[in-house]
């Protein structure tokens, strides 16, 4: 038999064009990157629509971009507050924390290559894609085929948004580094791990409702007998509680929504404040745990916004309780985050700027939640202004102002180049004062109606309400011209290159930072300690020119990575071996 050597008569690798090979990419970094590109458009797209809103609110006789074609129909501006409402909800505060952040981060946050299931995690970007453009697309729809394109999309977004809490639940699962034990894992990971939990609950009620709705319509199902889903049969009425059977479906998923936007804020927000701090987590165990409880809490109350839709007379005292009960995991958290601030020299950072921003703005929208508490409140005309401006304050500006600090933080991880400090801080700024002339007035407007003032001097209630609305309307105005600092310093650090990041540019602990940046496929590493351990001395008690030891130097003292407890204050430390390479 004959060999030929000579590789002529041998088979031709086809050479694959750019867009194959951009479709065809799945490695975990490609797509958390994609995914934060996404959020990132949906961000400015959301902030233009309410902006053009407000325009239309103080303004409703003018001619503005997008509403030329529904003038002053109310089915056109209801439509307008759905997409956005639609795109700062399903791809901003859901897509960037967990399917962004998470996708990129946490194989390398843990030590593993890839995530469990790459293919799919591709497969569900684009299907996330076609979500997208689908929102986007039923809006210039008419009514009747407006809706079901909405509901369509939705159910593909819950599908990938299920696909991709699978993924990520069984990377940390099953894929994670030699002595990377559970109490070692950084507060990130557990963050986003209870959120993947929560995600695989939520996700596949709404899709199992949404498809119900999709048969209602197309195929006269009848499951929800909705007068407004499918044609009614002659002769019969539609059931209550069918109707009522879709609410609970539906708050199934809008209730826990709350939480699977925030829970990984949290785990961000506690670990950019010890990173910062130079400090370990204060209570380490009990703030994991306390994220573990809002996760439990915010899935199981359910129940809250349904009090009157064919549910038993105990049920309001229940979900009360529980809903109650959730200010304890939540007050568990924010003692540990001042417990870490304690005492502590804080490097006064961009993205600790944006930490202490989003505590700030929790701590506010969670005292007007205990106002939202009374009963009496509830039956105000006007009390829309307080509950949007909590809405608001809590979900929307806080979780933002969480993912600016994570970008800030990883954007040398992610792009091997530093965001401008000074650009940064400006931006801060700005914003921090813009978002509270945003939403304190609304809570404001609120209030004044509750309180009767109106009955009083209604002349005097006019002209303050005119005020506030127009302090709302210059602090939108303003809030929005403040991101173009961000915009210009985003776009200059990627065009024109920025600073040179070093490996480990924030003196981190935790493996991402033993990487490369921009990251390269991981390499095997042995976890030796827990994600936090900050400290300025070695083993003689001698000053140091570190004051962290990253998670994969070796240790002496085994116990103390196996309680993942810092040393200080007992005497006892671990030995501050060389970084490798790379992580310098």
């Amino acid at each position: 038999m004959e060999t030929h050597d000579s590789g002529a008569d041998g088979p031709r690798v086809p050479q694959r064009n750019f867009l194959a090979t951009v479709l065809s990419r799945s490695d975990h970094k490609t797509i958390g990157l994609r995914y934060l590109w996404l959020a990132l458009a949906s961000v400015f797209l959301g902030m233009i629509l309410s902006l053009l809103m407000r325009l239309q609110y103080v303004w409703p006789a003018a001619h503005l971009p997008l509403f030329s074609q529904f003038g002053s129909a109310p089915d056109g501006y209801a439509a307008l507050t759905l997409l956005h409402g639609s795109l700062m909800i399903f791809m901003v505060l859901t897509t960037a924390p967990q399917a962004g952040f998470a996708s990129c981060l946490l194989p390398v946050q843990i030590g593993a290559r890839d995530l469990a299931f790459p293919k799919l995690s591709a497969a569900a970007f684009w299907v996330t894609m076609a979500s997208i453009c689908g929102l986007v697309a039923s809006f210039f729809l008419d009514l009747g085929t407006g809706i079901p394109v909405w509901i369509a999309s939705v159910a593909l977004f819950c599908a990938a948004s299920l696909v991709n809490s699978i993924n990520l639940g069984v990377t940390v699962i099953d894929l994670r580094a030699k002595g990377m034990t559970l109490p070692r894992l950084p507060v990130t990971v557990w963050a986003w791990f209870i959120n993947a939990i929560l995600g695989m609950l939520i996700y596949s009620i709404l899709l199992a409702a949404c498809v119900y709705l999709l048969a209602d319509r197309f195929l006269d199902a009848r499951i929800f007998v909705v007068t407004e889903f499918s044609p009614a049969v002659p002769g019969s009425s539609p059931t209550v509680g069918s109707i009522a059977e879709w609410q609970r479906l539906f708050w199934f998923f809008a209730q826990a929504q709350v939480y699977v936007a925030l829970l990984p804020c949290f785990g961000l927000v506690t670990h950019l404040i010890a990173t910062f701090a130079r400090r370990p987590i204060w209570r380490q165990r009990a703030a994991v745990l306390a994220l573990c409880g809002l996760g439990i809490l915010g899935f199981c109350i359910w129940g809250e916004h349904v009090f009157e839709s064919g549910l038993n007379t105990g049920a309001p005292l229940l979900f009360s309780q529980l809903a109650a009960a959730i200010g304890l995991p939540a007050a568990i958290l924010v003692v540990s985050w001042f417990g870490t601030l304690w005492g502590a020299k804080i490097r006064q950072t961009t993205s600790m700027l944006f930490a202490l921003g989003f505590i700030s703005l929790f701590l506010s929208g969670g005292l007007s939640g205990l106002i939202l508490a009374r009963h009496d409140l509830g039956v105000t005309p006007t009390r829309d202004d307080f509950v949007s401006g909590h809405f608001h304050l809590v979900m929307g500006v806080a979780a933002t102002f969480a993912m600016l600090g994570a970008l800030f933080f990883w954007f040398p991880k992610m792009f091997g180049r530093h965001l401008d400090e000074r650009l940064g801080k400006t931006h801060f700024w700005l914003t921090f004062v813009g978002v509270y002339g945003v939403f304190m007035p609304m809570h404001w407007l609120g209030l004044m109606s509750h309180s009767g003032m109106a009955a009083g001097n209604p002349a005097v209630t006019l002209a303050k309400a005119t005020f506030l609305q127009s302090l709302i309307t210059i602090s939108i105005l303003f809030t929005t011209a403040a991101q173009t600092f961000f915009v210009a310093n985003f776009v200059l650090s990627l065009r024109c290159g920025g600073v040179p990041a070093e490996a480990n540019p924030w003196r981190a602990t935790t493996l991402e930072w033993e990487l490369p940046s921009p990251p390269e496929v991981a390499r095997e590493v042995v976890v030796y300690r827990g994600a936090y351990d900050f400290r300025s001395v070695d083993d003689d008690g001698r000053a140091t020119t570190e004051d962290f030891v990253p998670q994969y130097v070796p240790s002496a003292l085994a116990t103390f990575g196996r309680r993942n407890r810092s040393p200080q204050g007992r005497g006892q430390t671990a030995p501050h071996s060389p970084q490798p390479a790379g992580a310098e």
